[in-house]
């Protein structure tokens, strides 16, 4: 009988397009006997068959051999409602462990890249860097002008060689979509792939956000003499997660085991349902040499401990000025004392995270980011008294250096506005932060998660564009020891202070 299955099974397969070795057809029959399915029934049999064959392609394994992990994994699907062997309902992951994700254009969809990127970067990644980046935001300019403009409101989105073939040109209803770009000092320039076109800005108008140098911007004005005078200036339109998500398919492009982006966890929301209050917390510039931030904490642990949160999420910098590597001893000796006083606490260790973010001015890496978590030299003692304490990279801290800044009271709005629409946690000059050109993809934003908490030394702000909310909860010592409470069930953000 077995055999007999097991021949019935391999050709299903192959005519499925799934060409499955005789050891893995076994390993399936083993896996439905011992599950109780009654492979006799030629219906039961035909549905097993489509639900593993489903579960196969949703591995994009078309260009591969089917190895023993994929049949593991669709297996594992059939016989538990969807639910992945690796799916879970909080996942952290380091900034080099994010999946590589390129375009197909082809195929009009973005698919794992074979390769991992090295530090050593070849000389043409710089230039790729800021190629991917454009080609993310031209793809969602244009899906956006194809679909959500009426016809009569048509616009015609240009490159920048359109205007280079003219002597004169009026852009009424046509905009420019390119990086904004100083060749000279004091002259600034619009340049895409195609060229450069230098820019008067004396009379623009700026709608909507921060404009910085290689930030791309959409432009329209009058062109004339090789310069275009610029009447008005706006960011790229962003584009929402329901309307991003189509262009990756199956690849789970958040990162970790799990075939599925955990924002699409069947397990998480199931969880979310059942804990609707469970909540993450949010602290920015914990400086550990504070006279007051031990006793502050003690408080926060105290009043937390009837009620732990899923996660403490604490961002540096953890000391209020930088010292260098000469006095990592006293950066060292601090994460002890912190590691002893939650300790104190074995129901927040026991049921909470303790997550710990690197500042610009920690001691890991040199001023680039992204940046490698903290030394194990530093927090083996506290890992010591706390041994799931989770220690991660930092994907970016933005700095502003800008041509346009709004005024103080639309910071949040603007600021908000501004990554989401380049897809990007630091759309700046590389001069401003500079970013290890292979792994300039972990910055990006695309799709748009729920929400970006940024560790900025300026006051509380907080904006939402386009499904997304951003948040800095301010300098936690510096600013009366205030932080950010989220709320994942209902996608809120509350204001604490101590």
């Amino acid at each position: 009988m077995a055999d007999k299955f097991i021949r019935k099974l391999q050709n299903t397969l192959k005519l499925s397009g799934f060409v499955v070795r005789r050891e893995f057809c076994n390993l399936i029959c083993e896996k439905f006997l011992s599950e109780g399915i009654n492979i006799e029934d030629s219906d039961t049999f035909e549905n097993c068959i489509k639900n593993l064959c489903e579960r196969l392609e949703k591995q994009c394994v078309n260009d591969k051999s089917i190895e023993k992990e994929h049949i593991e994994q669709a297996i594992e699907g059939c016989f538990h409602s969807g639910y992945d062997l690796h799916e879970t309902v909080f996942s952290t992951i380091n900034a080099f462990d994010y999946p590589t994700t390129l375009y197909d254009p082809d195929r009009k969809l973005y698919l794992l890249a074979s390769t991992k990127p090295t530090f050593l970067s070849s000389a043409n990644s710089k230039a790729q860097l800021f190629i991917d980046r454009y080609l993310s935001v031209l793809h969602r300019t244009q899906r956006n002008f194809k679909n959500k403009l009426a016809e009569q409101d048509k616009l015609t989105l240009q490159t920048v060689d359109f205007l280079l073939t003219l002597s004169h040109k009026t852009l009424d209803k046509t905009l420019i979509l390119g990086c904004l770009t100083q060749v000279t000092e004091g002259k600034y320039y619009l340049e895409d792939p195609t060229g450069l076109v230098q820019l008067d800005l004396t009379h623009a108008r700026y709608h909507g956000g921060f404009f910085a140098e290689n930030c791309f911007v959409l432009v329209n004005g009058f062109y004339e003499d090789k310069v275009l005078s610029v009447s008005t200036m706006v960011l790229p339109p962003g584009e929402e997660y329901k309307d991003s998500r189509p262009f990756f398919g199956n690849v789970n492009y958040f990162g970790g085991l799990s075939n599925t982006p955990l924002r699409e966890s069947k397990r998480l929301k199931e969880y979310l349902v059942k804990n609707p209050h469970n909540m993450i917390l949010f602290f920015s510039d914990v400086w550990l040499d504070h006279p007051l931030i031990f006793e502050k904490l003690e408080m926060l642990f105290n009043g937390m401990h009837a009620s732990p949160p899923v996660a403490f999420v604490f961002m540096g910098n953890f000391m209020s000025e930088s010292h260098g590597s000469e006095n990592i001893a006293i950066f060292k000796k601090l994460f002890k004392q912190m590691g002893e006083l939650i300790s104190r606490y074995p129901i927040l260790v026991n049921n909470s995270q303790f997550i710990f973010v690197p500042g610009m001015s920690d001691p890991c890496t040199p001023h680039i980011v992204p940046r490698l978590s903290l030394p194990k030299y530093v927090v083996e003692e506290m890992l010591k008294c706390v041994p799931n304490a989770i220690f991660l990279t930092n994907p970016s801290k933005l700095m502003q250096g800008t041509l346009y800044r709004p005024q103080k009271e639309e910071i949040g709005e603007s600021l908000t506005r501004t990554i989401v629409s380049q897809g990007h946690l630091s759309p700046l000059s590389l001069n401003a932060l500079t970013v290890h050109w292979n792994f300039d993809y972990t910055l990006r934003l695309y799709p748009l998660p729920h929400l970006i908490v940024v560790g900025d030394k300026a006051e509380s702000y907080q904006g939402s564009y386009k499904g997304c909310q951003l948040v800095n909860p301010g300098s936690f010592c510096d600013s009366g020891f205030q932080f950010k409470c989220y709320i994942p069930y209902s996608d809120t953000l509350d204001d604490c202070v101590l």
